[in-house]
């Protein structure tokens, strides 16, 4: 009986035992499945395990972190200016003033195209725009010249980089540099009036045959009176576009003509007038009349033409303010020129503006451009003109 009772004291002490091993492993395995990143294979060592965790740590740190570009925002539009134009225009002191409206420019344009656009990529962008004017005008003229046809070519060219000083939710402020290419064009057509002609010099030629019978004549004087203050449609006053006076020089040459056939003459009328012999005195004055008229039909039956072109280096601002969410102000000013191209050259504009939608917008404003340029190789043309008028522009951006 007493040998019984120590077995029964060891059976619940190695149970004890056990179930203390279970328990403790089972505490282990959730503990080293939380901490392991991947369920544990059969063979794998606990160094093992503790290597590729750091490895896997190791690799996720080491990636770089993704960049960011900014994208290119492209902006086309077709700016619509009504500018009239005025100022003066010449050569050599044969300048004259002139102002001509919008209206008047619309009424006898062949061809008008205009374009802008601009290509930015955060502060940085280029920009252009162009204005193409083709337009002729016809006018009929007292005196020796019956009509006077005008032709005009003008072409604005600008192209700028761009960079942004100062950007926020309100609006933005751009630096300017660039250039801007102008060519101009100018022609004048003269149509001669004949009866006109004939009727002056006839009235020359006695006016002369008169004074040679007095002590002293001055042909210039008579020349003056009878042909050249009969020309003043080529002084191109007020002309319907805005040319120069490029026929004005010819008053000169036209009247050291005449002169010249006069003075050939003169020995031979003189000599007729003398002797009174009216029939040669007649006869002379019709020749000379007849070379008179036709010799200044020849020079005003001719049409002129004027070509030039020029380079400005440009600098200006440019700016945006964001009203609210639909409406802004917009304004750019610019100088050139600096005497490389024009002497000087000017351009400032301001506007309203409406952003229809996220991508269109429209603007209602007023632009003014003053030019001063002189070509002393071209005849000393002179080109003080400014244009200016409303401007109404539409865009789109992409």
């Amino acid at each position: 009986m007493n040998h019984n009772k120590p077995m029964k004291m060891e059976r619940p002490s190695s149970a004890l035992i056990l179930v203390a091993i279970f328990l403790v492993l089972g505490a282990l395995g959730p503990v080293r499945a939380d901490n392991a990143s991947e369920p544990d294979s059969p063979g794998q060592s606990q160094t093992s395990k503790q290597s590729t965790g750091k490895q896997i740590e190791a690799k996720v740190i080491e990636q770089p972190s993704a960049k960011t570009t900014e994208p290119f925002i492209i902006t086309v539009g077709a700016p619509g200016w009504l500018a009239g134009s005025s100022g003066i225009s010449g050569f050599r002191g044969a300048n004259s003033r002139f102002s001509v409206d919008v209206a008047q420019i619309l009424r006898n344009v062949n061809v008008i195209y205009s374009f802008g656009g601009e290509v930015r990529r955060g502060r940085y962008g280029v920009l252009g725009d162009l204005l193409y004017l083709n337009a002729q005008a016809g006018e009929n003229t007292p005196g020796l010249v019956s009509k006077v046809d005008l032709g005009v070519q003008q072409f604005l060219g600008e192209f700028f980089g761009s960079w942004r000083i100062i950007e926020g939710p309100r609006g933005w402020l751009d630096l300017l540099g660039g250039f801007r290419y102008t060519y101009l064009g100018e022609q004048v057509g003269l149509q001669a009036n004949n009866f006109a002609i004939d009727a002056a010099s006839t009235n020359l030629v006695d006016a002369f045959a008169q004074q040679l019978t007095t002590q002293g004549s001055d042909s210039r004087a008579l020349i003056q009176q009878n042909i050249v203050d009969k020309l003043d449609a080529l002084d191109g006053r007020n002309p319907k576009l805005p040319v120069a006076p490029l026929a004005a020089g010819e008053k000169v040459k036209i009247a050291n003509s005449v002169e010249r056939l006069i003075e050939g003459q003169e020995p031979q009328l003189a000599a007729a007038i003398q002797t009174r012999d009216q029939s040669t005195v007649n006869q002379l004055k019709a020749g000379l009349s007849g070379q008179i008229a036709n010799s200044l039909t020849n020079q005003l039956n001719r049409r002129f033409s004027f070509y030039d072109d020029w380079f400005d280096p440009v600098i200006g601002l440019r700016g945006r303010f964001n009203l609210n969410k639909t409406f802004y102000v917009t304004a750019e000013s610019d100088v050139g020129g600096f005497g490389i191209g024009s002497d000087v050259a000017v351009q400032v504009y301001g506007a309203l503006g409406c952003q229809i939608t996220r991508s269109i917008h429209a603007e209602a404003g007023y632009r003014y451009y003053y030019d001063d340029f002189r070509d002393e190789g071209a005849n000393g043309f002179l080109y003080q003109v400014s244009l200016h008028g409303a401007q109404v522009s539409v865009g789109m951006t992409f």
